[in-house]
């Protein structure tokens, strides 16, 4: 490929061994924030629906049971029967091809605390785990997604999060600014330069 990224150009350089062909969505192109949109606002609305993990990373949390109950709080399920749906969906974006849901007690997911914070996380980093290891990858990636292997944001509407991550057609601060580690998750830095590189900045 050569010359200017559009919507629907290849990604060369990217970490998903099982999607070959990622594609450019219109929001990472297009995408705009607010002045002041950070992911360092995040009060975890995003996660309240429960979320989407590859069965993989369902067997993983199940292995560390102990350990992610012990981090819990005294309201939230330990029973990890009740952890996850039990019905599996087919999904591409997935490495294994099967995606499952967490379910969500009291209106939020099974996996966060009173405060708002990922128990899942919280377990990894208490027992000197990668950062990676518990949490779900669409979870890190939020609001960047992967859909069809498009590499784009989440719907603006799913969630009202204007401090944090919600996106339109107007802003002064594109995908970069606000979503940099979440475009080198799936990236790595050398295709995170490629995509920054290949779009450009806004106006060029």
């Amino acid at each position: 490929m050569s010359g200017r990224m559009t919507t629907g150009s290849l990604i060369r350089r990217h970490r998903l061994g099982h999607i070959p062909e990622l594609r450019v969505g219109q929001e990472i192109v297009g995408g705009r924030f607010t002045s002041g949109c950070s992911m360092a606002n995040c009060n975890s609305d995003c996660c309240s629906g429960g979320v989407f993990a590859d069965v993989a990373e369902k067997h993983q949390i199940l292995l560390h049971a102990d350990l992610i109950r012990s981090h819990m709080d005294p309201e939230q399920v330990k029973d990890p029967a009740s952890w996850f749906e039990k019905e599996t969906v087919g999904d591409t974006d997935y490495p294994s091809g099967r995606a499952v849901g967490t379910e969500v007690h009291d209106d939020r997911c099974v996996f966060l605390n009173g405060e708002g914070h990922c128990v899942l996380q919280k377990a990894a980093a208490a027992s000197g785990m990668g950062r990676y290891a518990l949490k779900p990858f669409f979870c890190w990636l939020y609001p960047v997604t992967l859909d069809g292997g498009v590499l784009t944001l989440d719907d603006p509407e799913f969630v009202d999060r204007p401090s944090c991550c919600k996106h339109g057609s107007e802003g002064n601060l594109t995908v970069f600014d606000v979503c940099p580690e979440e475009l080198k998750l799936v990236l790595g830095e050398e295709g995170f330069a490629e995509l920054r590189d290949g779009i450009g900045a806004p106006g060029e």
